[in-house]
């Protein structure tokens, strides 16, 4: 039997990135709303089409931290993320690209890119905010 985070991957890499509809910021907001927390994506889906229209987005409400925050999940030292909690992680790069809302996978992180859905290693990242849901 496959649990939640599992198959929220397979959904992620089985299916086409799109900006407004299946784009990084509404995966995540998906998976909350999958997870019994307040379903974000819907106020957000269609409203963009673009890269553009996501960049704005997410520098309206303060970054991934600020929209994510929406939902009401309780916040976390980054440290402290288990398998199935949110987290945003610092690329290390300068300018629009340098923080990624993503999902915990327990040792790892996924995130879900236009270039497709990214699993990293947690020793090789920086993790700069964590969520995670109320039991």
């Amino acid at each position: 039997m496959i649990d939640i985070v599992e198959q929220t991957l397979k959904t992620w890499r089985q299916s086409i990135f799109g900006y407004g509809s299946t784009d990084c910021l509404l995966s995540i907001g998906d998976y909350i709303a999958s997870r019994g927390g307040k379903d974000i994506a819907v106020r957000f889906r269609g409203t963009y089409e673009d890269e553009a229209g996501a960049r704005a987005l997410v520098e309206a409400y303060g970054g991934p931290q600020g929209l994510i925050n929406l939902t009401g999940l309780p916040e976390i030292e980054p440290s402290e993320a288990v398998r199935g909690d949110i987290v945003v992680l610092d690329t290390g790069q300068r300018g629009d690209d340098c923080f990624v809302g993503a999902l915990c996978t327990g040792d790892g992180i996924a995130a879900r890119l236009e270039r497709g859905t990214i699993e990293l290693n947690r020793r090789l990242i920086t993790l700069t905010h964590a969520w995670t849901f109320p039991i």
